[in-house]
């Protein structure tokens, strides 16, 4: 009798502490899928011979990406009929909408998000009509002298607080690079010597010169070449065969990208329009589901701007792996009415990605919390009227 009294005051309980919460809406900012390597010039930094891929053109969503990104496409339909944001009829634009930047992976990568998600459905992909869209534009905007002064001085303390000397050896190892064109003929053949400059103009990204730039160039074609599922012998040519290997060289691309998008200043400046953007729907246009389909530099500004707290993403090298998605929720309480966000990295795994592995609610992506510095959590959710005025904080920055 006296167990049976402690089951049920365990039961009363647990029930008083369980909120009800409902989703009320989504948007999902995401990054292009699988592309072919950016650079065009990779066979300067090596004499080795570098895999040949199908599609020729630079920047360009592959076949892979797309089945990939359809994957993601059927799952989230599945996950967003599960959680009674959408049901099984084809959508309209105040249940899904969806918009993306003008580049062909962009674009490319949300039709076959769409397409897997939705077949047979007239779903309209929205985009501007300039060529470079300023949404997702990752330029410098502010002209003030102070700002690009101070922006430099913080890129520079970034950059020199990196230890990259035994990832920069092992790089210069893979590629043979003392014996590349680029060493030859511009005599530019030791990655720690050898010197990065510093580039932060209005109107253009902000970037670097020398041999950390160069060093991302051709890991992004390493990680490219992993995802599409090229023969592991042809992976940066068999000389990455484990996660030690692949952690040690990535730490050059992800010192690159913290460089010239991770700090304050530029992260703010150049997420700015975006973030007025994601406002403005969150806020004013109330779609249930949004997907917005940028790049790397979107997610990587995004983040900082927002002051997320420092996170790992399980079994990925990557930190904004190709078709990860920073998905922002707003959940409901039922019994009070009170708003929350939860924010959610959602990404496809590495070897996922590689085997080309369908997904589906019994066979999800890798899911990773995101939590925001400036807000003050309630029961492990941020209130949702904190993380609109972070946002409009932002916009008076």
């Amino acid at each position: 009798m006296l167990l049976v009294i402690l089951l049920v005051l365990i039961s009363v309980i647990q029930g008083d502490c369980e909120q009800d919460f409902k989703l009320q809406q989504v948007l999902i900012l995401s990054r292009h899928n699988v592309r072919t390597p950016l650079s065009k010039n990779l066979a300067n930094f090596t004499p080795k011979s570098w895999p040949s891929w199908k599609e020729k053109k630079s920047g360009y969503l592959t076949a892979k990406g797309a089945l990939l990104e359809g994957f993601m496409g059927e799952y989230f339909k599945q996950w967003l009929q599960n959680e009674g944001l959408l049901d099984d009829a084809c959508p309209n634009e105040n249940s899904f909408f969806v918009y993306a930047n003008t580049a062909q992976r962009t674009m490319a990568s949300a039709y076959a998000f769409v397409d897997k998600a939705f077949p047979n459905c007239d779903i309209k992909i929205h985009n501007s009509s300039v060529t470079t869209d300023p949404i997702f534009n990752p330029v410098i905007h502010n002209r003030s002298a102070i700002f690009r002064q101070e922006a430099i001085e913080e890129m520079q303390t970034l950059l020199k607080s990196l230890h990259l000397n035994n990832s920069y050896r092992d790089l210069e190892d893979i590629l043979d690079y003392k014996q590349s064109e680029y060493c030859l003929l511009e005599g530019k053949c030791d990655f720690i010597t050898d010197k990065n400059k510093i580039f932060v103009n209005v109107g253009l990204k902000p970037n670097l010169e020398g041999p950390l730039k160069i060093s991302k160039s051709v890991i992004d074609s390493f990680i490219m070449e992993n995802y599409e599922g090229f023969p592991l012998k042809e992976v940066a040519w068999g000389q990455l065969i484990n996660t030690k290997q692949w952690d040690l060289v990535l730490e050059l691309s992800k010192g690159y990208h913290s460089t010239i998008f991770n700090t304050t200043l530029i992260a703010r400046d150049l997420a700015r329009p975006l973030l007025k953007y994601m406002r403005d729907i969150l806020v004013n246009k109330h779609h249930r589901t949004t997907l917005l389909m940028g790049h790397d530099a979107n997610i990587y500004t995004v983040l900082k701007a927002l002051d997320i707290m420092p996170y790992s993403l399980k079994n990925q090298y990557e930190m904004t792996p190709a078709g990860g998605k920073l998905v922002f929720q707003r959940w409901v309480d039922n019994i009070s009415g009170q708003g929350y966000v939860k924010i959610d990295y959602v990404y496809q795994a590495t070897e996922q990605m590689r085997q080309g592995k369908s997904l589906s609610l019994k066979n999800p992506p890798e899911f990773t919390p995101l939590k925001l510095g400036g807000c003050k959590y309630v029961n492990g959710l941020c209130p949702w009227d904190e993380f609109v005025q972070l946002l409009d904080n932002l916009m008076e920055a």
